[in-house]
């Protein structure tokens, strides 16, 4: 084992959905325990200024614009991350979408597609465009999903975007079990199932919905999007060289026995 076994050093990590909240947080953590992080999203804007932040606190850091819902972009985009920054050794999933707030009897299939073409389909073909370069090389490689507690328990008006949640975890398992063992390096696969946590995207809940939302976390409070980050460093290192197809949660122990008993 390293010598630190939670550095990141030499270790190449793209991370989507890196503009802002989590992906941000996610990219500076790596970042500073000595990874160089690819940093992509939509908003050309936003990662050029989190690449910026993370080079001025003396870490490594590019920027690239991505959909990850444009699946047939997905090569290329590799491509010229790797030409920038090396071969990738890492790949953290955070892109991800939730347009609607509408009850399941309400959902448009417009807003039911738009959640899966990015949430399911574009983390499917990313993670596999990713692998097939690790696999062809005969390298290992970490992958890490965004998943959420909404994949368990039960999220009134949130239904397809649960259901896009449950979709990775079973996608990380199943990936786990294919390459594991099968390959001349292993590639593990692992989600992180944040609970609520403070950041734009959940901003935009509506707050008689976001007020209800404490009790039932063992903490009473919604999470950082720091506090997300350092378990998906954890299962990038080598620190978590034994560890595949697990989901962590990390949500301030959300869950319906957690509600007041009053």
């Amino acid at each position: 084992m390293a010598e630190n076994p939670f550095s990141l050093e030499g270790q190449v990590v793209l991370v989507s959905g890196a503009g802002r909240g989590m992906g941000l947080a996610c990219a500076k953590l790596i970042a500073q325990c000595g990874g160089t992080v690819a940093l992509a999203a939509r908003t050309q804007s936003q990662v050029e200024a989190g690449a910026e932040a993370i080079r001025a606190a003396g870490g490594q850091a590019q920027a690239f614009r991505i959909d990850v819902g444009a699946i047939e972009r997905h090569d290329a985009f590799l491509d010229e991350v790797e030409a920038a920054c090396g071969e990738l050794r890492g790949l953290v999933n955070v892109a991800g979408v939730s347009p609607s707030f509408a009850r399941a009897d309400q959902l448009t299939p417009e807003h039911f597609d738009a959640i899966q073409q990015v949430n399911q389909r574009g983390t499917f073909f990313l993670t596999q465009a990713v692998a097939k370069r690790w696999i062809e090389r005969e390298v290992g490689g970490s992958v890490v999903t965004i998943s959420s507690t909404a994949a368990r328990f039960g999220l009134p008006r949130l239904s397809a975007y649960a259901m896009s949640r449950a979709a990775v975890e079973a996608m990380s398992k199943t990936m786990a079990a294919e390459w594991g063992f099968a390959l001349t390096a292993p590639i593990r696969v692992n989600c992180v199932a944040p609970g609520w946590m403070a950041t734009e995207f959940t901003g935009e809940i509506p707050a008689w919905y976001a007020s209800k939302t404490e009790n039932h976390a063992a903490l009473r409070r919604w999470g950082q999007p720091e506090e997300v980050a350092g378990a998906v460093v954890y299962l990038l290192s080598e620190a978590a060289r034994f560890v595949t197809g697990e989901v962590i949660d990390v949500s301030g122990g959300y869950g319906p026995a957690a509600r007041p008993a009053r």
